[in-house]
């Protein structure tokens, strides 16, 4: 089988969307013909053996493609010559809205997995500056429009899990949808021997980028309610400036020492971390499924959190501890401790049953139900009963430029505050 895949990031941005996107064509290439389609540049190298092509798209920041006319014909070519027999996008932005009318036009089997809640979608980002607009509505409305269009218009759509789900049709779509988790390359994780629950010093471990939506200040201000032996390292990229000047405005003198930011981290480290976290903490708002959290699980590390979509899914008392959203830091803090001094007998049940827990997130399993769900597709050449490229698409495709222009202007806005104002870190820096 010929597989094209489309993610809107490369392996390294976007946070779990580019990478689960990356994995899921290496793995599906072990086993059949794919193409990898993105906006960026072409890895320095590809797994050994794999039938994989990367076609990279020049882009706007890695995230926006930025097509000439020369560029988009050249596309169509190369799509003519692989001659997919199905498509399966990452994202329905873009490069997925071009390449889901190419599929019309074609015939071609075309599916859409949704890595965010679609009725939440701007809340994925920097939400701070959107305020104004939101408010209105009128920015939900366009982007909840667009979404239910391009859901229409798959033979398929993908969510990750019962609240993706339902989430999907409180927009108004009404097709078919299929549940295939997210993939983990488990092995990765097994192999090592969880934290000892009984030494002197304890360490805290989140992996997030820093957007409000993380809420890695709430665990900053959690850990003034700690002991001096608990300690915070926080994993991630600096998105949101304005928002680590906060968490840095938070860790203030008290804290200096107790809390080590990473910056990003090469995800080859990330087991070694996890190794040496005694409990891995989250105060999220909204996860979909947490690349993080299954790692963390996988990693046989006890979870505490907020009660997310995540969290609701995979976390209870036998692998750590789910509470209310609105939990207070310090009855947070208690939960902490509860956890990690427990008796050893106990900690070491909760270790084994965290693994357990994400058995079935392996990739082998995650390929398996795609195949199948490959398999029900109507043949290819099969007319789409909406027509070849409905006026809806069209309405659809002027929506996206819109949102691709307020994106690339808040992007713009972003910048300009961080080269006003710079920031300077008052917390620890250093790697892990």
């Amino acid at each position: 089988m010929k597989i094209l895949v489309i993610s809107s990031h490369e392996q390294q941005y976007g946070g779990g969307e580019g990478r689960v996107a990356y994995e899921f064509a290496v793995e599906m290439s072990k086993y059949h013909d794919v193409v990898l389609m993105y906006p960026g540049t072409v890895p320095e190298s590809l797994p050994e053996g794999a039938r994989l092509v990367v076609y990279p798209i020049r882009s706007i920041d890695f995230t926006v493609a930025a097509l000439t006319g020369g560029e988009l014909l050249a596309l169509f070519r190369f799509l003519a010559s692989f001659q997919p027999d199905v498509v399966h996008s990452h994202t329905p932005w873009l490069l997925g809205a071009i390449i889901q009318a190419w599929a019309l036009v074609k015939g071609i089997p075309f599916y859409f997995t949704a890595h965010e809640l679609p009725s939440k979608i701007l809340e994925w980002g920097l939400v701070r500056y959107m305020k104004g607009v939101s408010r209105t509505g009128f920015l939900h409305a366009l982007t909840r429009t667009y979404l239910v269009t391009i859901c229409r218009h798959c033979t398929g759509v993908v969510a990750l899990n019962e609240p993706a789900a339902g989430d999907i049709r409180s927009i108004g779509y009404r097709g078919r949808i299929h549940i295939i988790p997210n993939g983990r390359t488990l092995s990765d994780y097994n192999g090592s021997i969880p934290a000892d629950n009984h030494q002197v010093e304890k360490i805290l471990t989140f992996t997030g980028d820093f957007y409000p939506r993380k809420n890695q200040k709430y665990l900053v201000e959690m850990l003034a309610h700690l002991p001096s032996q608990y300690k915070l390292v926080l994993i991630g990229h600096d998105v949101d400036h304005q928002y680590r000047r906060e968490i840095d405005g938070a860790v203030g003198h008290r804290l200096r020492g107790r809390v080590t930011f990473t910056g990003k981290l090469d995800h080859s480290r990330i087991p070694e971390q996890l190794a040496r976290t005694h409990l891995w903490v989250s105060a999220s708002r909204m996860e979909v499924q947490s690349l993080a959290v299954l790692e963390a699980l996988a990693s046989g590390t006890p979870v505490l959190g907020l009660a997310n979509e995540t969290i609701d899914e995979l976390v209870d008392e036998r692998v750590g501890r789910r509470l209310p959203r609105d939990t207070t830091p310090e009855d947070f803090a208690r939960a902490v401790r509860a956890l990690c001094e427990a008796d050893r007998d106990s900690y070491a049940t909760m270790c084994r049953d965290a693994r357990r827990r994400v058995s079935r997130f392996d990739w082998s399993n995650s390929i398996r139900l795609t195949e199948a769900m490959y398999r029900t597709a109507p043949g290819r050449g099969t007319r789409n009963p909406r027509g070849v490229l409905p006026l809806s698409l069209f309405l659809a495709a002027g929506q996206m430029v819109l949102v691709m222009i307020m994106y690339v202007l808040l992007q713009i806005m972003n910048l300009l505050e961080k080269l006003a104002h710079g920031r300077t870190v008052r917390a620890t820096v250093s790697p892990v």
